[in-house]
């Protein structure tokens, strides 16, 4: 089916419109690579052709676009660990039509074989994230996620899943209800970190 879509629908690199990738290996050149701190790991920073990228999956509706992203790189996951994913409140699923950071998860657990579960849920609508600075992320965020039903601690590690790290504060709050769960080891990955 892919093969077919690729066929029509020639994917262009956003970077110099080469055919065959959404960013080319020229254009990889240009892709920041940024440490990772303690137990927050990311790619890239989030900017240039990187931004550009998650921009159009987001907002062009060009997830396969995220699908690519992960493939570029190689992951290091416990074996014992479950991927789990920031959730997005169901309204605005239901518009984007996706949860980018789900699609991210799923495709590190193809490519680790480590399992992948939703865990939580976004009960709170809230305003946009990256239109507010640190204080009000935290603030809009506040009791905005909650456990999906009951869980099995069988995997006492976690791996949670964003597309973007700016401040943390989607993150923490989180993780704060994994750890009030029961889970003893979070660790956190984004595709991308504002720098």
């Amino acid at each position: 089916m892919n093969f077919l879509l690729d066929i029509l629908f020639p994917k262009h690199c956003l970077g110099c419109n080469k055919e065959g990738l959404y960013i080319c290996k020229k254009c990889e050149l240009f892709m920041n690579e940024v440490n990772n701190i303690g137990n927050l790991a990311f790619f890239w920073e989030y900017n240039g052709i990187v931004k550009m990228a998650i921009h159009q999956a987001k907002y062009g509706s060009s997830y396969d676009i995220l699908k690519e992203l992960v493939s570029k790189k190689d992951f290091e996951i416990d074996k014992n660990a479950v991927i789990t994913y920031v959730p997005m409140h169901i309204k605005k699923k239901k518009q984007r039509g996706f949860n980018q950071a789900e699609i991210i998860a799923k495709e590190i657990g193809k490519k680790t074989g480590v399992p992948v579960a939703k865990m939580l849920e976004k009960v709170k609508e809230t305003p946009e994230q990256a239109k507010l600075d640190k204080p009000a992320r935290i603030k809009n965020l506040k009791n905005s996620f909650k456990l999906c039903g009951r869980l099995s601690l069988s995997q006492e590690s976690v791996l949670l899943v964003d597309d973007v790290f700016t401040t943390g504060a989607t993150m923490e709050e989180c993780g704060k209800v994994l750890l009030k769960a029961g889970f003893k080891n979070i660790s956190y990955f984004a595709l991308a970190k504002t720098v």
